[in-house]
């Protein structure tokens, strides 16, 4: 008979594969407590900005004054970085929104314009163009 490849397992492996799965486990969690108390300073830093820099990074002074709420072991930039992500595709989507609905009324003025040349009348209505509007003030 071979003893080859043959693993043998003590009364004691078992207690050291658990100790090593806590001591994993808890050097982890400090880890992680020590990176959310340092983003903690870091979020200290962003309330001393003023509106305008915040506003520049995506962020409002209620974003922040959110994220440190939040209980002392919990990553304060997770709030932020989503708050920031939907600000910046919200107005992504008002822009598209925009270039679309400024396309659509230059087609229409064309298709207008093109109308009048060919003696036609144009069955679509008149809608201003960015251009033709009169500021008040």
């Amino acid at each position: 008979m071979s003893y080859v490849g043959e693993v043998r397992r003590t009364a004691f492996s078992s207690f050291g594969t658990a100790a090593s799965g806590l001591l994993i486990a808890v050097v982890m969690g400090s880890i992680q407590f020590i990176k959310a108390v340092a983003r903690r300073r870091h979020l200290a830093q962003l309330g001393g900005f003023d509106d305008r820099m915040l506003r520049d990074i995506g962020l409002t002074r209620g974003d922040v004054l959110d994220a440190s709420s939040g209980p002392l072991w919990q990553d304060p930039t997770a709030l932020l970085v989503v708050r920031a992500v939907e600000r910046r595709a919200a107005r992504r989507m008002t822009m598209r929104e925009a270039l679309r609905e400024a396309a659509r009324q230059d087609a229409a003025q064309n298709a207008r314009e093109e109308s009048r040349r060919d003696g036609t009348a144009s069955h679509m209505p008149v809608t201003p163009r960015r251009d033709d509007t009169v500021s008040c003030g």
